[in-house]
């Protein structure tokens, strides 16, 4: 039987996780009963964070072929936690992927950064970037991960992580809802065996995606970070592969790329487990567009403001209301002038600018715009989209 992304029972099993973009540890309480009441998986403590939350892994398979993927490095990116708890599912009730059970084994941390997803922020308790300890490993998230990759020792690695939403798949207007990364090992941006078989995977992975969302496919630039995770594990050998979940239109939890994570996901098992991502030319990574950062979530065109006509952009931020314990979704001044350059992913056309005082898009600006109808800024943010 061919492998299939699509599982029929997969509409019946309940929802592990809570559909959440502030996703915390507290929230993942049902998947871990699920996991602890299954036999096909083992639950390993490998450690704990700086301010003493569990880290676990999970494992399933009994194969030789080894495969190692973490979610939540950076704490304010859910995306790739809510698809592998979707994975995790299919580990066992997806025939075709229980059939793989004999040929690899899978090693998942969810939320590597619990104590920055605790306060939905980027970094770990002490403000370091878990993605760039990879060298000194000081924090205690990186130590445990390391620890655990050099007793595992994986044959394959996936970093999985969310994107801004500047980010278009190549000189497009389309967002890149997943984009991909084969990380460089040194500054020449070598194509060493370790990397160009992270190149195959990516494309063989592609080729299976593209079809259900064509065009918002991505690649990130391989330029050489020195103390970044994925770079310094193809200095070690270890192929690793970037997954960076994107925006698409309209879609406020990551729906899509969700969807593509998970099946994304469950194509590399398959390929590792039948080899066959060694059928696949490597050339062919290289054809997937380069992300591009022209994308602004809002921009206003020719405004009058003053004696000048100008173009406005927006970004959305998603804050975090420690009170009601929910994001809230606001939209701050990211540019002004001639943003020609730049697409919004919304625009609006025409219209009067005007600010209270002095403007200063550094500071917190009251203010409005009358365009199709009238927007209001108030200490910074937009009040009405």
């Amino acid at each position: 039987m061919p492998f299939s992304t699509q599982n029929s029972n997969n509409t019946s099993l309940k929802s592990l996780v809570p559909e959440r973009r502030w996703l915390r540890s507290e929230h993942l309480k049902d998947l871990w009963a699920f996991v602890e009441n299954q036999q096909d998986f083992r639950i390993e403590s490998i450690g704990h964070s700086e301010e003493g939350r569990d880290l676990k892994v999970i494992r399933w398979g009994k194969g030789p072929k080894r495969i190692f993927a973490w979610t939540q490095m950076h704490g304010n990116e859910p995306t790739a936690t809510l698809a592998c708890a979707d994975l995790i599912q299919d580990l066992i009730a997806d025939p075709n992927v229980k059939a793989l059970e004999s040929q690899i084994e899978v090693a998942l941390i969810l939320m590597l950064n619990p104590d920055g997803a605790e306060r939905f922020q980027r970094r770990n308790a002490l403000g370091i970037d878990l993605n760039r300890d990879a060298v000194a490993r000081c924090s205690a998230e990186i130590k445990a991960y390391f620890s655990f990759l050099e007793a595992f020792k994986p044959h394959w690695a996936f970093n999985l992580h969310d994107q801004r939403n500047i980010f278009s798949a190549g000189a497009t207007v389309q967002c890149a809802t997943l984009s991909f990364l084969a990380p460089s090992a040194d500054e020449e941006r070598s194509i060493k065996l370790e990397r160009k078989v992270s190149m195959q995977m990516i494309a063989a992975i592609h080729q299976k995606l593209e079809g259900s969302l064509s065009g918002h496919f991505g690649r990130y630039s391989d330029e050489f970070y020195p103390r970044a995770l994925g770079d310094n594990l193809m200095k070690l050998g270890i192929p690793n592969i970037l997954f960076e979940a994107g925006h698409f239109p309209g879609d406020r939890f990551r729906r899509k790329a969700r969807e593509l994570n998970y099946r994304g996901l469950k194509e590399a098992l398959n390929l590792v487990a039948t080899d066959a991502w060694e059928l696949i030319d490597p050339a062919l990574y290289h054809l997937i567009p380069e992300n591009k950062s022209h994308l602004r979530d809002l921009i206003f065109r020719d405004l009058q403001f003053g004696n000048c006509r100008l173009d406005l952009a927006l970004m959305e931020q998603e804050v975090a209301n420690k009170e009601s314990g929910e994001l809230e979704i606001k939209y701050r001044i990211d540019d002004i002038g001639d943003l020609s350059h730049l697409q919004g992913i919304q625009e609006y056309k025409g219209g009067i600018l005007a600010f209270e005082g002095d403007f200063n898009q550094d500071a917190l600006v009251n203010g409005r715009i009358q365009s199709e109808r009238e927007f209001v800024f108030k200490h910074g943010y937009l009040q009405e989209h």
